[in-house]
């Protein structure tokens, strides 16, 4: 908690009254509206989605994933990048023979 709360330090909602309701404006402190929408738009997902946002599984990989699957069994950001980067690397370490050289 501690990490992001620098992120949102002085955001705060304003209500208004509009014709059909309440509005609600963000107000941002200047210089960070940036990262404080990626912080808040974060913890939206993490109320949404609870366990369908996680890290992808490449080590190399610094994206996450919001898993959309029926069974939340989405691994990589990536099917075209980090999923075909480890399932090859697993291929490749399955089929080579102690010692460097390939079957």
């Amino acid at each position: 908690p501690g990490s992001v709360a620098r992120f949102v330090d002085g955001v705060s909602c304003r209500p208004s009254v509009v014709q059909d309701g309440i509005a609600w404006t963000l107000d941002l402190p200047r210089g960070r509206s940036a990262a404080a929408r990626v912080v808040l738009a974060w913890d939206a997902l993490r109320v949404s989605s609870p366990g369908r946002l996680r890290p992808c599984a490449n080590p190399e990989c610094r994206r996450f994933l919001v898993d959309h699957s029926k069974s939340n069994s989405a691994r990589w950001c990536s099917m075209a990048i980090c999923g075909n980067r480890m399932k090859a690397r697993r291929h490749y370490e399955r089929t080579r023979q102690p010692g460097g050289s390939a079957r």
